[in-house]
C-alpha cells in the first residue's frame, strides 16, 4: 500500500517539479525584465550554483538522518519561494534572491526525492521497477511542459510576466504532495555527530567505488554541458531571427522528444546496451552544437531537439546506474554527492562560457564548448572501457 501511494505521489512531485510556462522564455525574461546581460547571467548562475555545491553534500546526509520526506518538503518550499521571486523581479538584485532560493531549495530536495522512491521500491522488492517509473514520471513532466510551453511564446509577446503568473500556482502542487508520502523506516532522530558519520561514509563510498565515481563524472560532464547549451537557446534563436512567438513551439517540441526518450528509457537501454547509449549521449550533445556553430541558421536552431534526447534519458539512465551501485543506508548522500559534484562542474563551466561570451562571439563560444564535450566525452569513454567494464 505504501508503495503504490508513494509511487503515484511521486508521480506528481516530478510532473509539477518546474515551473510550467516559463523554460521558453527563460533567459529572455532575465534579460528584458531583471536587465541582465547574458554574461551576467552566466556568472549569477555559476555563483548560486557554489551554493549547491556547499549545501548538497550535507543536505543529503540530513536527509539520511531525519527523513527524505522532510527534506523534500523544506525544498519545495524553498523553491516556490524561488518562483515567487521570479515571477515579480525588475532587477538583478530579485532574480538574485530568487536564484538563492532555488539553490537552497534544489540542495534539499536533490537525492532525496529519488532515494526515497527507491527504498520504498526496495522494501517492497520492486527496485527493478525504479528506471520505468523513473523514466515515465518524468516524461509525464515533460509532456505536460510541452503543451503548456506551446503558448508561451504568444504569451511573452503580449505580456512577458503572464507565463510566470500561470506557472507559480502550480509549483505548489508537489509541497502539498509532498505531506502526504510515507517515510520508509530507518529514519533517525538528527544529530550533528550522525549528519557528519554518514556524510563521511558517503564520500570514503565515493572515493572507492570505481563505478560510482566514474558515473558522477560523466554526468557532471553532460550536465554541465546541456546547461550552457540551454543558456543559449533564447539568444541563438534571436540571433538568426526566430521570432518570439515561436519560442513555444520549439521548446513543445523539444519537451515531446524529451517526454519519449525518458518514456522509453528502460527500453531504449535494453535495445542498445549501455555502453552504446554512453557513446550515444556524448555525440548527441557535442556534434549538434559544433554544427549549429559551424550553420547558424533557423534550420539548425532546430538542432536542440537532438540534445532532448539526452535530456530525458539520462535522469532514469543515470539514477538507476547509482542506485544499483549504492548501499541503502547512505543513498540519499551519495546521490547528493553526484549532484554538488554535477554543480562543481557547472560552476567552473558557466563561469568559463560567461567569459567566453564576454570576449567572443556567441558562435564561437558554442564551437568552443561543443569541441570540448567532445574530447572530454572520448577520453570518459575510454577510461569506461578500461577501468569500469
Amino acid at each position: 500500500m505504501r508503495a503504490s501511494r508513494n509511487v503515484q505521489l511521486y508521480r506528481i512531485h516530478a510532473i509539477f517539479n518546474e515551473p510550467l510556462f516559463w523554460g521558453a522564455i527563460l533567459i529572455t525574461s532575465l534579460q528584458k525584465l531583471a536587465h541582465m546581460s547574458l554574461p551576467s547571467i552566466y556568472f549569477m548562475e555559476s555563483a548560486v550554483l557554489c551554493i549547491c555545491v556547499l549545501f548538497d553534500m550535507p543536505s543529503g546526509a540530513l536527509a539520511d538522518v531525519i527523513g527524505r520526506k522532510k527534506a523534500i518538503i523544506i525544498g519545495r518550499v524553498l523553491l516556490f519561494m524561488s518562483t515567487v521571486c521570479f515571477t515579480f523581479m525588475s532587477n538583478p538584485l530579485e532574480a538574485w534572491v530568487g536564484n538563492i532560493f532555488w539553490a537552497f531549495g534544489f540542495s534539499m530536495q536533490s537525492g532525496a526525492d529519488t532515494a526515497l522512491l527507491y527504498e520504498t521500491l526496495k522494501e517492497e522488492g520492486n527496485e527493478r521497477e525504479y528506471k520505468r517509473i523513473e523514466g515515465q514520471a518524468t516524461g509525464y513532466r515533460l509532456i505536460l511542459v510541452a503543451c503548456c510551453t506551446i503558448v508561451t511564446g504568444v504569451l511573452a509577446s503580449i505580456n512577458m510576466r503572464f507565463p510566470m503568473y500561470l506557472s507559480l500556482p502550480f509549483v505548489l502542487i508537489p509541497l502539498i504532495s509532498a505531506f502526504f508520502l510515507k517515510e520508509p523506516p530507518k529514519t533517525e532522530r538528527f544529530s550533528v555527530q550522525k549528519q557528519t558519520e554518514v556524510l563521511k561514509q558517503g564520500l570514503t563510498f565515493l572515493l572507492t567505488s570505481v563505478n560510482v565515481r566514474w558515473m558522477v563524472g560523466f554526468a557532471a560532464l553532460l550536465a554541465t554541458t546541456s546547461k550552457v547549451w540551454f543558456f543559449t537557446y533564447n539568444p541563438y534563436f534571436e540571433q538568426v531571427g526566430i521570432p518570439l512567438q515561436e519560442y513555444g513551439v520549439i521548446f513543445f517540441l523539444l519537451n515531446g522528444v524529451a517526454w519519449l526518450s525518458s518514456h522509453y528509457a528502460y527500453k531504449i537501454e535494453h535495445a542498445f546496451g549501455e555502453r552504446s547509449c554512453i557513446v550515444g549521449m556524448v555525440l548527441l550533445i557535442a556534434v549538434p552544437i559544433l554544427l549549429m556553430a559551424l550553420f547558424p541558421s533557423q534550420p539548425f536552431a532546430y538542432l536542440v531537439l537532438v540534445q532532448n534526447v539526452v535530456r530525458g534519458f539520462m535522469r532514469p539512465f543515470v539514477g538507476d546506474y547509482m542506485n544499483r551501485h549504492i548501499a541503502s543506508g547512505m543513498r540519499a548522500t551519495v546521490l547528493s554527492i553526484q549532484s554538488s559534484s554535477a554543480n562543481l562542474v557547472s560552476v567552473l563551466g558557466l563561469a568559463l562560457f560567461g567569459f567566453f561570451t564576454a570576449s567572443l562571439s556567441l558562435l564561437t563560444s558554442l564551437l568552443l564548448l561543443g569541441i570540448m564535450c567532445l574530447a572530454l566525452g572520448t577520453w570518459s569513454f575510454t577510461t569506461y572501457v578500461r577501468k569500469v567494464r
